[in-house]
């Protein structure tokens, strides 16, 4: 996917006139989005060069709201020579008519909001017990290689408080936690806290997930003991992760003290894995067993050494074993019945 380019010098000023002089389709279609729990929308949003009607950026998706007017010849070609370079930056583009909007705007924003929701970055590889997802075939019908298979969509944050303006740089606004504690063994591993960034009290974040936004697509974060340590309420991109504000950390000194900090999200907030795949805290726990019966160990870990996944095993002596974790090594998968049938004998992949 190619990277999105520097914004024109200018982008922010027209942005801020096309604003103030929005047609009645538009601001008919802005009022319908602000209203809706979900993805965060931008108007007359600057992408590179260009200024688009609506865009969510953590989607990648783009909205234009056509006029009359674009159905002259010379602003079809540049309608078209746009688009095609929203294209070629990563983003789908989607195009309704004013009559579309007036005609039933709640209806439009609803569908934009769900083709958004679809298109969030979602886990993927995990830390060991960490919420990635590893390729495997979900049902129990061995299959002969493996499938890569794009990463489920995550569940549209909350956006509670919408009327709120969020700094320029923001991308998320989210509600305050309404959960202050929940079950450490129902938590998925998604980043960990850097420490400070900045002096405002902005937290350093490492992500573990597919796209650094994934860490915020999924609400409060917890730490080990199922606490609330961030409710991010802003984020931005920098070097090697994001910058999170968030209402729990005033100062820099408080973003330090959280330093080596493990972010966790609840496992039921997680969207169902896709087939040919697996979250790593699901594997966690099952028993492992040869095709003729006889127990393995348990699955206490899942790693990515460089070479694909690899499940670690202990028995109940404390000896450990590792397995490849693919169709032909362990064919079989029953998360129902928390059992994974493995193509070895009792000697084979055991630690040194």
């Amino acid at each position: 996917m190619a990277s999105q380019s520097r914004n024109h010098p200018h982008a922010g000023g027209m942005a801020r006139r096309l604003r103030r002089e929005a047609t009645p389709a538009e601001r008919a279609l802005w009022r319908e989005l602000r209203k809706l729990d979900g993805p965060r929308w931008r108007r007359q949003a600057p992408i590179g060069p260009r200024i688009v009607d609506f865009a969510c950026l953590p989607a990648r998706l783009v909205v234009e709201i056509d006029g009359g007017a674009h159905n002259a010849p010379d602003v079809a070609l540049r309608d078209a020579k746009k688009q095609a370079w929203l294209e070629a930056e990563g983003f789908v583009v989607a195009r309704f008519s004013n009559q579309d909007v007036l005609g039933d705007a709640t209806g439009v924003a609803v569908k934009l909001q769900a083709m958004a929701s679809t298109r969030l970055p979602a886990p993927s590889r995990g830390r060991a017990g960490g919420g990635g997802t590893v390729d495997r075939p979900a049902t129990h019908v061995e299959l002969a290689s493996p499938v890569e298979r794009p990463a489920p969509p995550p569940p549209a944050p909350p956006r509670e408080g919408a009327g709120r303006r969020p700094s320029r740089r923001s991308q998320y606004v989210f509600a305050e936690a309404s959960v202050v504690e929940v079950d450490p063994a129902a938590l998925v591993l998604v980043g960990a806290i850097a420490g400070a960034f900045g002096v405002r009290g902005e937290v350093k974040v490492r992500t573990f997930t597919a796209e650094p936004e994934g860490v915020v697509a999924y609400g409060p974060l917890y730490d080990t003991r199922g606490k609330v340590v961030l409710t991010p309420k802003r984020w931005r991109p920098i070097k090697d992760g994001l910058a999170i504000t968030a209402p729990e950390v005033a100062d820099r000194e408080a973003a330090e003290a959280l330093r080596n900090t493990a972010l966790h999200v609840q496992r039921a907030a997680l969207p169902p894995a896709e087939d040919d795949e697996f979250y790593h805290v699901d594997l966690i726990g099952c028993r492992v067993e040869t095709v003729t019966g006889e127990p393995l160990g348990e699955v206490v870990a899942v790693h990515d050494f460089g070479a694909g996944d690899v499940l670690e095993l202990r028995d109940p002596a404390g000896a450990r074993r590792y397995v490849e974790f693919s169709r032909e090594s362990v064919p079989l998968v029953d998360l129902d019945a928390r059992r994974l049938v493995a193509a070895l004998t009792p000697a084979d992949g055991e630690a040194p």
